[in-house]
């Protein structure tokens, strides 16, 4: 059967038989599902961690989270971004974003993207609990079903002492890999409170020589110094070495990591699959970390794993939430075959703010990936509807 008539029989087909009819294909949804107009958007504040309600005329609302780096801004955006999409289909994702990216574009940047990520988030909780799907279904399904974490410590005040023991008690928890903080964050090779190598040392000597170990400079050093850092780090056997140099500088990123044997990581600050283009392109790093509330959403994050994928690239998405922003990031990890390695969960004492009726707990270093429809969560009554 040639082209021609391939597609004429096709076409001939009853609409019963081509499961489809024509308010079906214009609307872009499953047959029997009616339109979701999107009736408001709202920032909720709990206690203060900032999420998003996107709420839509048929009942269903979806939750999504902008980063809290975002601060009050998260609030702020919500007014910039309703008149942008109120009315719009809620299935019709690729659009809205495309709306909210060129309809912000006076304020474009990493803030603008935060909003976008909430949103997008949220229109993807929706479609997912309107078809009875878990959102992982939606990214193309599942190819793992567990995901394994690493244990992340943030904090650059403790001693090396102190630093080990937490990190001890993780891999004794069940965790396999951690990361901690080294360097003065943005210090151009200012010293930091304590010196990277005891710091490097304690915290190998305390989890054994077998376990993975990740450290984090936040854009601490100049490249001479990241180049010293870093072989003092593959000295310790240390598995990834995260923003060495200033995060803005691709090109000195891109000599740092020519240098060192050790995995570069970056891309927590970028956003976008326009950022991950250049990062790319100049061979910065050896893995991604787009953020999914930063970086534009799962619809953007999922874009830059391939881009990654193409490349050669693996991805490890940062992450520092324990609600919302989890979960989207364990079913967008679930989805995405170039995440191979272990993801980030914060293990900072003190640094959990749950707002879900049952807080993300890993068992033995994984957290299973949500099932239910959607986002597959359910959020603590205090803060439901």
């Amino acid at each position: 059967m040639n082209r021609r008539t391939l597609i004429g029989s096709l076409t001939a087909l009853p609409l019963s038989a081509r499961k489809v009819d024509a308010q079906d294909s214009a609307t872009l949804r499953p047959r029997g599902i009616p339109p979701l107009k999107i009736t408001d958007v709202k920032a909720v504040n709990a206690n203060g961690y900032v999420f998003y309600r996107v709420y839509t005329n048929g009942g269903v609302t979806g939750v999504g989270e902008p980063s809290p780096s975002n601060g009050p801004l998260n609030a702020a955006f919500v007014e910039m971004v309703k008149p942008l999409i109120a009315g719009m289909d809620a299935f019709h994702i690729e659009e809205i974003w495309q709306k909210l990216y060129i309809g912000l574009y006076k304020t474009r940047g990493q803030s603008a993207s935060m909003a976008i990520s909430g949103v997008d988030i949220a229109l993807h909780d929706i479609v997912g609990k309107a078809l009875g799907v878990p959102v992982h279904v939606l990214l193309g399904g599942a190819v793992r079903e567990k995901i394994r974490m690493y244990a992340s410590f943030t904090s650059r005040d403790r001693t090396p002492a102190d630093q080990a023991k937490l990190c001890a008690q993780s891999i004794e928890q069940g965790f396999t890999s951690t990361k901690i903080k080294i360097a003065s964050r943005h210090g151009y090779d200012a010293p930091p409170k304590y010196p990277d190598e005891d710091m490097v040392r304690e915290v190998r000597s305390a989890i054994g020589p077998k376990t993975e170990m990740g450290v984090d400079a936040n854009s601490g050093y100049s490249v001479p110094t990241a180049i010293q850092i870093g072989r003092m780090l593959e000295r310790h056997h240390v598995y990834a070495f995260e923003e060495p140099v200033p995060f803005t500088d691709y090109a000195a990123t891109a000599q740092v990591r020519a240098a060192l044997d050790i995995i570069i990581q970056g891309g927590e600050q970028d956003h976008t699959r326009y950022d991950f283009q250049k990062i790319i392109t100049a061979g910065a790093v050896d893995v991604v970390q787009a953020d999914v509330t930063k970086a534009g959403g799962l619809s953007e994050c999922k874009k830059i794993a391939a881009l990654a994928d193409a490349a050669g690239l693996g991805y490890t998405p940062h992450d520092t939430s324990h609600n919302i922003g989890l979960a989207a990031c364990l079913h967008l990890v679930a989805s995405t075959p170039v995440c191979r390695a272990a993801q980030e969960f914060i293990m900072e004492p003190g640094s959990k703010k749950h707002v879900l009726r049952t807080p993300f707990e890993p068992q033995k270093g994984y957290l299973q990936v949500p099932q239910g429809p959607g986002l597959g969560i359910e959020l603590d009554p205090r803060y439901s509807e």
